[in-house]
């Protein structure tokens, strides 16, 4: 199960692994710096690499995203106290893009009278 392709995303490396098996495919996950020898947290899989390495971009914009709105990535959530978990593997698949994803998390944030960021 070979890298195929590594993002520097805050404290952690997002990576694109080719996968094992006869199926075939792709999978996206996310490895902890402090952790280099393990093989991270798999958040997707993808039939194709162009796909997961999208998804991996993607990825790190909405980690973004929801760390400016006081988020934090748990297991394949995104999860801020008193909201709604959001589901990582539904906003990839879905192809949520980063303008869309903060016009989520600005309702969640009104939804719950919380101070959206500066």
């Amino acid at each position: 199960m070979g890298v195929r392709y590594e993002l520097g995303c805050f404290e952690c490396d997002v990576l694109v692994r080719e996968s094992e098996g006869a199926a075939g495919g792709y999978q996206l996950s996310i490895q902890a710096r402090s952790n280099p020898l393990g093989k991270g947290n798999p958040i997707a899989d993808y039939e194709t690499e162009a796909e997961a390495t999208e998804a991996a971009d993607r990825f790190c914009q909405l980690y973004t995203l929801a760390r400016e709105y006081g988020y934090h990535l748990h297991g394949g959530d995104f999860r801020r106290e008193d909201c709604s978990r959001v589901s990582v593997a539904d906003q990839l698949k879905g192809r949520m893009d980063p303008d869309r994803f903060r016009t989520l998390l600005e309702e969640e944030a009104r939804i719950h009278d919380l101070p959206l960021p500066s």
